[in-house]
């Protein structure tokens, strides 16, 4: 049984050393925090700035401005142009091509429809009186789920099929020097 079908008695995170269950895992995460967004943005709108919603917008500052911006560091400078290097099929690689332009847009539109709700959270994290256009969080849930929709169609496949066992270790040395973690 892989690591995928085995039910998880504490939600661990992927080591480095399977950079491809720790993209997926990431992915998990963001979709709790777009789901602790949603929240947020109602409970602003019953009960406004109180310490719940201050402590809710400082874990969402946190993860979409660290750890999120990582993994599309993971994908864009490490993920992307391994599986590009490494495909060897011209109809593969001119499909990928599509494919990484595709998932690089989609980082830049989700950065854009970020920018328009980290002012508004940090003044929430710090406790003051704002609130959070409903339009422009249902932008950025909307367009992080479809990326992920997109990218999670695709990703394993091409991993699984382009990228050996040094590859993979390249690519999870890579993941940690990111993050400042020493590999064992």
């Amino acid at each position: 049984m892989g690591r995928a079908e085995r039910p998880l008695l504490f939600d661990t995170p992927a080591g480095f050393d399977d950079p491809l269950e720790m993209l997926l895992g990431c992915h998990r995460r963001i979709e709790r925090q777009l789901e602790t967004l949603r929240r947020l943005r109602e409970h602003l709108d019953r009960n406004g700035v109180d310490a719940d919603a201050s402590g809710a917008a400082q874990a969402v500052l946190n993860y979409f401005g660290r750890a999120a911006t990582h993994h599309h560091q993971d994908e864009e400078a490490d993920l992307l142009p391994l599986l590009e290097a490494r495909i060897d099929e011209a109809g593969e690689a001119a499909r990928f091509k599509e494919f990484r332009a595709a998932l690089e847009r989609d980082h830049r539109t989700l950065e854009e429809a970020w920018a328009r709700l980290r002012k508004p959270l940090e003044a929430i994290a710090e406790g003051f009186n704002r609130s959070l256009a409903p339009r422009d969080v249902d932008a950025f849930v909307v367009a992080y789920l479809a990326h992920i929709r997109f990218e999670e169609a695709e990703i394993k496949s091409l991993f699984e099929r382009w990228l050996g066992p040094a590859d993979r270790r390249t690519l999870g040395l890579s993941m940690s020097a990111r993050r400042s973690v020493p590999r064992t």
